[in-house]
């Protein structure tokens, strides 16, 4: 049996999860902070976060927890649902491979909003 934590913060990088939850993250990887009034992008997401205007740090299922007001376990169980990461696959899972799945499911759900769409 895997660990819960380990496995989302190998599967999914916090800019992933900012973007999947409606967050605008520009090119450079700078998004507003959603933790204080920010109209100005001060917050670095990639694998981990930073705000250069508040100092609120940490990793995705942090983030995940801070913006939805979750405990951390509450965190990792919405991230694996909503990236849908089975957290007990034995499997070896790598950066790399979280982010191919999690584009496939990216580009799966703006195939079929294009023909609910239509």
């Amino acid at each position: 049996m895997s660990n819960i934590f380990t496995t989302i913060k190998a599967m999914v990088t916090t800019r992933q999860a900012a973007e999947f939850y409606g967050f605008k993250v520009r090119k450079n990887g700078m998004m507003c902070c959603p933790f204080h009034n920010d109209k100005n992008p001060s917050m670095k997401v990639d694998e981990r976060y930073y705000c250069f205007g508040c100092q609120e740090k940490g990793d995705v299922i942090d983030f995940v927890a801070k913006v939805f007001e979750l405990p951390a376990i509450m965190a990792a169980q919405k991230l694996a649902k909503d990236f849908r990461i089975d957290p007990d696959s034995s499997a070896v899972i790598t950066p790399e491979k979280g982010l191919m799945k999690w584009q496939k499911r990216k580009d799966e759900s703006y195939c079929a909003e294009l023909m609910t769409n239509y």
